[in-house]
């Protein structure tokens, strides 16, 4: 008789517990999205005195920028937009002074820049495009609807050949009509401005062209310009959201070397 009291006993015990388990709801494994570092991943100049843009976070540490160009507080993370160099993708590394951890972000100021290279009139390579929001595939929004180039004629005014509706440069055009044998164009400001997030604010950039007849006859310094803008220009953008502390670089650097990448190495060849 006591058996039997046990054995139910236990086997009301044994469908308790089954019930429970199927009520349970199942375990969820939530994934936390990491924060960025700043709101934005291209910021834009603005028609203002101050245009400072702050990070997500008021923390305080340790901020630094590569390559250089890029006008940020070095405590607070801060950038003054509209004093940093245009047309530029800049990574930013935060360290906490605390716990020692680095976090990463990759801004662009918006603007042009024109790729570094040298530029054989032979070969028929003789305009040279602008690159928007340092990505070569984006279009310039805009064009012949408010996006101008060379607004104030500086570069017209120089000898320098520039496309008022979309910023390229006639290279081949710009050497005949300087008559320049060799040497370099006057250093001059292209400002323009552009129909996008900027509301038309004016920008710009120095442009200099420099021309040989043969690529032996560009002295050497152009050459380690050259050399070293291969390691200051970022390359292809990259989703801003993903953790970037263990994730593969995605461009090209030199350790420790506070490149500079502007004014843009323009080199023209003959033949």
């Amino acid at each position: 008789m006591y058996k039997w009291l046990i054995f139910l006993v236990l086997l009301f015990a044994f469908f308790i517990q089954s019930s429970c388990k199927k009520d349970k709801a199942p375990a969820v494994n939530t994934i936390i999205p990491v924060k960025p570092l700043y709101a934005d991943s291209v910021l834009y100049i603005q028609n203002a005195n101050q245009n400072i843009v702050y990070p997500v976070s008021a923390v305080q540490g340790s901020y630094t920028s590569f390559p250089g160009g890029l006008k940020i507080d070095q405590v607070t993370g801060a950038i003054d937009v509209n004093n940093s160099e245009t047309g530029l993708k800049f990574k930013v590394t935060f360290t906490d002074p605390t716990s020692g951890n680095i976090k990463n972000a990759f801004i662009t100021i918006s603007g042009i820049n024109y790729r570094d290279k040298i530029f054989n009139l032979a070969a028929g390579d003789s305009i040279a495009s602008p690159i928007y929001n340092a990505d070569a595939g984006a279009p310039i929004p805009q064009i012949n609807n408010g996006s101008t180039f060379d607004t104030n004629s500086g570069c017209k005014n120089a000898g320098i050949e520039v496309n008022p509706a979309d910023g390229t440069i006639n290279l081949a055009k710009s050497v005949r009509d300087q008559l320049i044998d060799t040497g370099s164009t006057q250093e001059v400001k292209l400002q323009y401005k552009i129909n996008d997030q900027s509301k038309e604010a004016l920008n710009g950039l120095n442009v200099k062209i420099y021309f040989y007849r043969t690529a032996s006859e560009i002295p050497q310094y152009l050459q380690d310009i050259l050399t070293e803008r291969k390691t200051t220009i970022l390359a292809a953008p990259i989703n801003r959201f993903a953790s970037l502390a263990s994730a593969p670089m995605a461009f090209t650097s030199a350790q420790n070397k506070p490149g500079r990448p502007r004014p843009p190495c323009i080199i023209v060849v003959s033949r």
